[in-house]
């Protein structure tokens, strides 16, 4: 009976063709560009007396060129916006904007950090401030990402951004570090 089973035609429903392979995410090729663009919910705040936290709508976009299998260089403007509320009916927001330059690495095919340097600036407007003006000076980055959406050609990342800028305050007397988290 053995023999008999082994050489019985196999039943079609047996002859199915194989499941397509599945994706195994993979370190993408050097010279790829690297375009994109964030959004998100995140907070501004500062390292001041008299300052506290406002959370605010998160908005980034950066592009680059992958330079190594694990390295891309990018440029990188992210900005957390924040809606003010005025005593006397007018509206006005407060924001801090970032934009550097630097470099993201990939730990593995879906997880990276990326860090740069560059300028921020702070600006406060409307909503009885009395000050329409922006405050500049030097500002950093560092984020760390995973991309549950990863495909050869492109992503969907999910991340946590800090970033922050030393501007002056007390008319430049002093500074006070202002920054965002996303």
């Amino acid at each position: 009976w053995v023999a008999v089973a082994m050489t019985a035609p196999v039943p079609a429903a047996a002859q199915e063709a194989e499941p397509p392979p599945v994706y195994v995410a993979e370190l993408r090729t050097p010279g790829r560009a690297v375009l994109g663009f964030d959004f998100g919910i995140g907070v501004l705040d500062a390292v001041c007396g008299g300052c506290y936290v406002r959370g605010g709508l998160s908005l980034d976009i950066f592009a680059g060129q992958q330079i190594t299998r694990r390295v891309a260089l990018l440029a990188d403007a992210w900005a957390v916006v924040h809606l003010l509320a005025g005593d006397d009916g007018q509206s006005g927001l407060a924001s801090l904007a970032i934009a550097t330059a630097g470099a993201r690495t990939w730990l593995t095919p879906r997880v990276w950090m990326q860090a740069g340097i560059g300028a921020g600036a702070l600006r406060i407007s409307g909503s009885g401030t009395g000050d329409d003006g922006i405050d500049v000076g030097p500002g950093a980055l560092l984020a760390v990402g995973g991309e549950p959406g990863h495909a050869r050609c492109s992503g969907i990342d999910l991340s946590l951004r800090i970033g922050g800028a030393r501007l002056p305050i007390n008319d430049g007397s002093d500074s006070a570090l202002v920054y965002d988290i996303a």
